[in-house]
């Protein structure tokens, strides 16, 4: 594993994947995603900025 880079990703769901396609379709090339458990792990539905209602409460999905 590299030792440094210019981008860290923490995460290699659909947001850490996205962002890193995305840098790299503007030439970034020094990037590294990390990935704490296999791939594919789940947890984009925990991310902000997903719309939906995702807590048993509209009030708690508000906060």
């Amino acid at each position: 594993m590299q030792d440094q880079a210019r981008v860290v990703i923490i995460g290699s769901g659909i947001a850490g994947s996205s962002i890193a396609y995305h840098l790299t379709e503007l030439g970034w090339r020094d990037i590294v995603i990390l990935e704490q458990g296999p791939l594919i792990g789940g947890t984009t539905s925990h991310a902000p900025g997903l719309v939906g209602q995702l807590r048993s409460s509209v009030s708690l999905t508000k906060m």
